[in-house]
């Protein structure tokens, strides 16, 4: 069967290029010229190595390369780009993401060579998950045989049924009566179930589970318990259907319990770091530990793929003597014995109580696994129990993160401009740009609830350049019907602001209109210009150059100290609404308020102040020097034809207002 290859490039010529090299080395060739159709083909051909540009449109290939590893962990993916896109792709790198960044325009042989080491890199990730699964999950002994009859790895209960003190054991230390041609016919091609005596005078069953280039991994078991129809099973280790039928029952009989979910969220880690055969040996060090210790306490355990354990506990009283249970399980973990190892081991804890947290025995497990994973990337060290009103939260974040995919493609977002005031020109000079989203399944959804979504999930990238040429395109419209306005101010993302190409592709974009430049404003927040203080002052310095003026947002939120703006090139300051609230009637406030604009004029800075919403507030902030006031005092955010209108009316009723004033 002809291997499977996926090529994305959003360039005709190049996939065909690519496709006829290597259909012509034998492979079977999926292309793609987008990164929604190339998770369509994903989903349905899983294909074992991607290659990917990284510039598309709509989603670049971080972003679907990430969003394929969530699908296939074990793809293996590369990047086929230009040499100028390495800054971006490093970071994918670092993150083992990507296997190999390879440069256009690209040599044929070298490019199938690295696409064969690609698959050999698949296939050998598939060997170790098989093998990590089948020493991890198994509900069975199982041991690994080399062909001169050294025994490799084991899991814990084959640890424990054959008092195996550690690798390089050989198999005649365990089995005296076990020859040569014993060992032979263990690795014969036709090897049924043969079983050997040990020391002790048992006889032990070996079947064979799974072969490998140069070993065969064996399932155990004491040949008169099969012989009595018995598995050789730990009453403590039970597999996951033995766990919910015991759960169940206990559910039916109206008796208490908790289901508790461990994760050994680092295993990973360790793989990279230790190798194979010591990861999974400190991985059965755990495992016999774990079960050890819920022997101790009367628990059931079941091991699941993944490296998740889930733990029955029927024998407590309160939730509080649950906690001390479980801290008097995991306290060996703190011994020297694991304080001494080369990694450090982290487990992520959830429960679920009986009956109150789930109906049934499925429900429960699912719950505490649901609960697990949602705390994976936490740094939580407590027992988190499980909460439906967090996983609903959890659930309409991820459909609205999906929705949101391709929300620009189906037009639902949409842009509203909110006036902003110049208190010494009397007039509405400029405006700030505000991202709206009217979503078919979900409705208008709160940019308070969408943008951090889109942050975090990565849209916001795609999402931001979409904002910036749709401002452009109003800008330029404005300026042929003679609309002039001084600045248009558009809020930008400190993680689109991150990315290595943003400015160069913002100066592409913008080179698409006949605008100034200093006509917009790029406004950051506050809390992420000082976090990224180096990176903020290079990369403000090249959109000063390039004529945008910069605005600081929401100050005040975050650090309040100007002491930090003076090494930025920053050209405006604007106050939180959260400073101004109280300003008619307290004069502290009034205080504070002149404080900061004195010291941002020195700056050499504009001061506005958003969050204006009563009449009173506008002499006061006039009297104190501020420079614009932005605010529903003035105008609520609107469509472009309302704000055109509303900057257009000669009687404007705050315009004439401050003319009494």
């Amino acid at each position: 069967m002809k291997q499977k290859l996926l090529i994305v490039d959003d360039e005709q010529s190049i996939l065909r290029a690519l496709k006829r090299l290597f259909m012509r080395v034998g492979y079977q060739v999926f292309i793609a010229d987008n990164g929604k159709e190339a998770l369509e083909i994903m989903s349905k051909e899983a294909c074992p190595v991607v290659i990917s540009d990284y510039r598309m449109p709509m989603m670049n290939g971080s972003d679907l390369l990430l969003a394929i590893k969530s699908m296939q962990p074990n793809t293996v993916c590369m990047v086929l780009s230009g040499s100028s896109d390495f800054n971006s792709i490093l970071t994918l790198l670092n993150s083992r993401t990507v296997f190999r960044f390879l440069q256009k325009p690209w040599d044929d042989n070298a490019l199938v060579i690295e696409v064969e080491k690609a698959f050999c890199q698949y296939h050998s990730k598939q060997q170790r998950s098989i093998i990590a699964d089948l020493l991890a999950s198994s509900d069975e002994a199982v041991i690994e045989l080399f062909p001169h009859g050294q025994i490799g790895r084991f899991n814990g209960l084959s640890k424990k049924i054959l008092a195996i003190r550690n690798e390089n054991t050989l198999l005649n230390d365990l089995f005296p009566y076990c020859t040569d041609r014993c060992i032979d016919y263990l690795f014969s091609p036709n090897v049924e179930t043969p079983t050997l005596q040990t020391t002790q005078g048992e006889s032990v069953m070996f079947s064979l589970k799974h072969v490998t280039d140069n070993s065969r991994f064996f399932s155990i078991s004491m040949a008169s318990d099969v012989d009595n129809n018995v598995l050789c099973e730990s009453k403590t280790l039970i597999d996951q259907t033995s766990l919910l039928s015991t759960a169940q029952t206990l559910l039916e009989t109206d008796k208490s319990f908790a289901l508790v979910a461990i994760h050994l969220k680092n295993y990973g880690y360790w793989a990279d770091m230790l190798g194979d055969i010591d990861s999974v040996a400190l991985f059965n060090e755990i495992h016999t530990t774990l079960i050890m210790e819920c022997e101790r306490f009367n628990h059931r355990i079941s091991v699941l793929p993944n490296e998740y354990f889930v733990i029955l506990v029927a024998n407590y009283v309160s939730e509080i003597e649950l906690h001390s249970q479980l801290d008097n399980i995991f306290s060996s973990f703190t011994d020297k014995k694991y304080a001494e190892k080369t990694v450090r081991i982290e487990f992520t804890i959830s429960y679920c109580i009986a009956p109150s947290d789930g109906a049934s025995a499925q429900q429960l497990f699912s719950n505490a696994l649901v609960s697990n994973r949602l705390h994976s990337n936490g740094n939580s060290h407590f027992y988190m129990r499980f909460d439906d009103s967090i996983i609903e939260q959890k659930r309409k974040q991820l459909f609205t993160s999906k929705a949101l995919y391709h929300a620009i493609e189906n037009q639902e977002l949409f842009l509203n401009f909110q006036p902003k005031y110049d208190l010494r020109l009397r007039k509405i000079a400029s405006c700030e740009v505000l991202l709206r989203w009217n979503s078919p399944e979900l409705g208008m959804v709160s940019p308070d609830v969408f943008i951090p979504i889109a942050e975090q999930e990565g849209q916001i990238i795609e999402i931001g350049y979409w904002v910036i040429e749709k401002t452009c395109l109003a800008i330029s419209n404005w300026l042929k019907n003679g609309i002039v306005l001084d600045h248009v101010a558009v809020n930008i993302s400190g993680k689109q602001l991150s990315e290595p190409d943003f400015i160069p592709r913002v100066e592409a974009l913008l080179k698409g209109f006949d605008i100034d430049m200093s006509i917009l404003e790029f406004e950051l927040t506050e809390s992420w210009l000082v976090d990224n203080i180096e990176e903020s002052a290079e990369k403000l310095a090249r959109l000063k150059k390039a004529g945008i003026s910069i605005a600081i947002d929401d100050f005040g939120t975050g650090y309040s100290s100007l002491s930090y703006l003076s090494k930025l090139p920053i050209d405006v300051l604007k106050i939180d609404r959260s400073l101004i609230i109280d300003i008619a009637s307290n004069l502290n406030t009034q205080s504070m308020i002149a404080n900061i604009t004195r010291m941002a004029h020195d700056l050499g800075m504009k001061v506005v102040v958003e969050g204006v919403e009563y009449f009173d507030q506008i002499p006061i902030l006039e009297r104190l020097n501020c420079d614009i006031i932005q605010g529903y005092v003035i105008a609520r955010p609107q469509k472009e034809e309302q704000f055109i209108s509303l900057i257009s009316d000669p009687n404007f009723s705050v315009a004439r207002l401050m003319g009494d004033l």
